[in-house]
Parts: structure tokens; sequence; C-alpha cells
């Protein structure tokens, strides 16, 4: 043999050995998963459907009676985006806290949630994963997608493709896997009625209104994506109080986002609430700034199932006689329905 075939195949076999030494790294060294996700159906946040900075909690979803080292780790890891598209990549809150691959033969099943609750990665948050929920007062955007909790789960990853998907594949025949909706939402659209007495839309900018037949007190559970009502029903639910303190001046507390059109007249109260099966009608009632402290009310006509992840929407005339329901709607926020109706004094 000669000198040079002596030295070609020395250097063939470093070149082997290099190669196995490289895959033997990749074979061993934990892989960083890596996370996307979308929001299904419209609207789906309390704002619209696109995510808006948030934070999301994301775990390992270990077989019943299975426990892995996956599932003891990764209970509720905290991922954030800076996107604001209806899809969006996340990335480990705090850099290196992330989700690592360790086990080569494996396939893990993920679940995730939000708004984001604080706790160590290695412990569910809230009491055992359940995490207490008060709608009481959400007079703000930002209060209402503290509240307004989504969930996602069936995405799988593993070391060899440790891309986290929460999104819907159903397209190629894959699993629905994005995140949905756990909430109810319902929208009040009050409008008044200049034919029967009411010529000022304006009556309605600071006037009081009331809603009763609610239960605000909850929980949100992470390990199963279920928000439950379990308080007790409140009957003086103020949306908006307008009070005078003094003959000059005026005092307005809200309790659920408003918005007032100048050009319809038209005040719309929109608020996240638990789902809930109500055993009576709600009791809506609204005090016009007229001058002529009457109470209108609708007591009998408002009564949604308020399921997880639909959005209701009546539409309430007020006039001198009565209040109407004119219209409603069932939206798929999920759909829940539209409907309309009227105040009587």
């Amino acid at each position: 043999m000669t000198m040079n075939m002596k030295f070609f195949i020395l250097a063939v076999a470093a070149t082997l050995l290099a190669a196995c030494t490289q895959e033997d790294e990749v074979q061993n060294n934990p892989v960083e998963a890596r996370i996307t996700a979308g929001v299904s159906g419209p609207k789906t946040r309390a704002v619209d459907n696109r995510w808006n900075a948030d934070h999301i909690g994301v775990m390992a979803v270990d077989a019943p009676g299975e426990f892995t080292t996956m599932g003891k780790k990764y209970k509720n890891v905290e991922y954030q985006t800076a996107s604001t598209g209806t899809s969006a990549d996340f990335a480990p809150t705090t850099a290196g806290d992330g989700i690592f691959f360790e086990d080569a033969s494996r396939e893990f099943t993920f679940a995730a949630y939000a708004p984001y609750e604080t706790s160590h990665a290695t412990s569910l948050p809230g009491n055992n994963g359940k995490i207490t929920v008060n709608t009481e007062n959400q007079h703000t955007v930002a209060k209402q997608e503290a509240i307004d909790y989504i969930y996602a789960t069936g995405a799988k990853g593993s070391k060899g493709n440790p891309v986290i998907s929460f999104t819907d594949n159903t397209a190629a025949g894959g699993s629905d896997c994005s995140f949905k909706h756990k909430m109810a939402r319902l929208i009040l659209k009050v409008q008044v009625s200049a034919a029967d007495g009411f010529t000022e839309p304006s009556v309605l900018r600071f006037a009081n209104y009331k809603l009763g037949g609610l239960i605000h007190e909850g929980t949100f559970d992470v390990l199963t994506g279920t928000a439950t009502a379990t308080g007790t029903v409140v009957n003086d639910w103020m949306l908006i109080e307008s009070t005078y303190p003094t003959p000059t001046t005026q005092t307005v507390t809200y309790k659920c986002v408003s918005d007032y059109d100048v050009s319809t007249g038209v005040m719309t109260l929109t608020m996240i609430l638990l789902p809930q099966t109500l055993t009576d009608f709600l009791n809506f009632e609204i005090s016009p700034n007229d001058g002529e402290n009457q109470t209108y009310s609708n007591a009998g006509l408002i009564k949604p199932a308020l399921e997880a992840g639909y959005s209701y929407t009546y539409t309430i005339t007020v006039k001198k006689t009565e209040l109407t329901l004119s219209g409603s709607t069932i939206e798929n926020w999920n759909d829940g329905g539209s409907h309309s109706g009227d105040a009587k004094m």
C-alpha cells in the first residue's frame, strides 16, 4: 500500500468519525421547542381575532395514568409574542426557560391557554390549575382581555419535529389545535325612539344602566380549558352609573366597556361573562338623562344560554311606554344570536 493511499484512508476514517460524533451530539443534546399559534373563528379575543402582544401558558399533557419527565417539568411555561396578527410565533418570556425535548424516541402532546397566570413552570397556576375569575369590573379593553380566556390543545411535538403548532390543520387532514374562546360575550345596543317620546338621542349618553341576574364569580381550569360560574346571582350590577354629588358636578362609574355613537345615538355595552345557564330572564333597567327621573325596564326578553365561545347581541329600544327588543344575533365567536326588544316604564 502506498503512502498516499494510507493518508487517504486515514482522512476518510477521520471524516466518518467526526460525522458520527456530530450525529451523536445532535441525538443527545436537548432541542428547544418552537411554538406557533393561531386564533380560530371571527372575533375570538376580547378585541378581535388578532394576537395583541399576548403571554400564554404552555403545558405538556401526559396520557391518563402516565407521568413523564416532560409532564412534570412543563406545567405552565410562559411564552410571549410581540405580534398582532391572526397567527404568531411565540418565544419563551425568559430566554433559555422554554420547553426542551430530550427523549429522541417520543412524541408529546401540548395544551396552552391565555391570558397567562403566574406560577413556576413546574407548577400549575391558581388552585391546582383553577384560576379565580370575577367579571364585575371590566370597564376597559385591558380588563376584558384579562378575563377573555382562550384555550388550545392537541398540538404535538418531538425532538425530531420540535414545532408545536397551535393552529387549525384540518385543511391538511390534521386536527384543529387552534385557540378557542372559553368565555361568553353579551352585547347590548340601546337606542331611543323619537316616535315614542325621545327626540334627543343624547339622553342615553349619561343614563344609568343596570343588569340583574348574572353570576360573576367563578374559575377557569387550565387543565380542561373550562370556565365555570360558581358564585351567586348579582341583581344590581350597575353597568353605567351617573351621579351628581353636587349640583354642578357629575360622576360616571363604568363596569363594562361602553361606546356611545354620537351620529346614531346608540349606546353599546359589551361584557365578557362566565358561561352559565340562566334560571330566569335578565332584568335590564335604564334611567335616561332626560330630567324626568324615570326608569325603563325589560325583565322578560333577555335570556341567552351564555355558552362558552358564543357572542349574544340584543338591540333594545327605549320608548316612553316601554323598552322594546327589536333585533338579536348570536355570533359564532362562535355565534350566539341577535335579539331585540323594548324597555318599559
